[in-house]
């Protein structure tokens, strides 16, 4: 079973591009191939062939979508797109919101409801993180992390003879949509690709 996880992120100020790239530390962590990549940069057409996908997506405005994932939001409202294209799709979607607008986490919810109706299989409920909160988003984040990571095991449990990678251990930051994890049998390395 390949062990490959996309993050995709929509982020207005740059706090969801943060979240989702703590998530692609956190997957080659436990071992899996991964990529991070912005919404609007990611080639939407190829969706079809994602198995395990985490979406992180921050509301700004009045429940308005980020900048960076306009033109992919636009791609998956349209009207053409058959109820099972995204069968094949488990995913998680991650909110980023301040509850003190009226529309609390609106695109994290409609982007959920939408994946859902396109036939994806979400494998937890949807974090809703609030600024607002005394912990700031984190009191959702890590929690909600925590719970993705152990549904996620189970379904691709770590390669024999290999551990997760410790977080006392430094790991290389992203260069975002090109770094790919690589494993060989006892190391892990990251390689740039153009």
């Amino acid at each position: 079973m390949e062990r490959r996880l996309l993050v995709l992120y929509g982020s207005q100020t740059g706090t969801a591009q943060d979240v989702a790239e703590r998530v692609g530390r956190e997957a080659q962590r436990r071992r899996f191939a991964c990529r991070v990549v912005a919404m609007d940069e990611y080639e939407i057409a190829t969706l079809i062939n994602e198995r395990l996908v985490v979406l992180v997506a921050a509301t700004t405005g009045q429940g308005d979508e980020p900048d960076n994932m306009k033109t992919f939001w636009r791609f998956l409202l349209r009207k053409n797109l058959p109820s099972d294209s995204l069968s094949q799709m488990s995913f998680a979607v991650l909110g980023l919101g301040d509850s003190s607008y009226q529309k609390f986490n609106f695109v994290a919810k409609r982007l959920h409801r939408r994946l859902l109706q396109l036939g994806a299989t979400a494998i937890q409920n949807v974090g809703l993180a609030d600024d607002q909160h005394d912990l700031g988003p984190d009191a959702v984040v890590d929690p909600w992390l925590s719970t993705l990571w152990e549904i996620v095991l189970q379904s691709y449990p770590l390669p024999p003879g290999l551990e997760i990678i410790s977080s006392d251990v430094l790991y290389p930051c992203f260069d975002i949509d090109k770094t790919l994890m690589v494993q060989s049998a006892m190391n892990c390395f990251c390689l740039t690709v153009s």
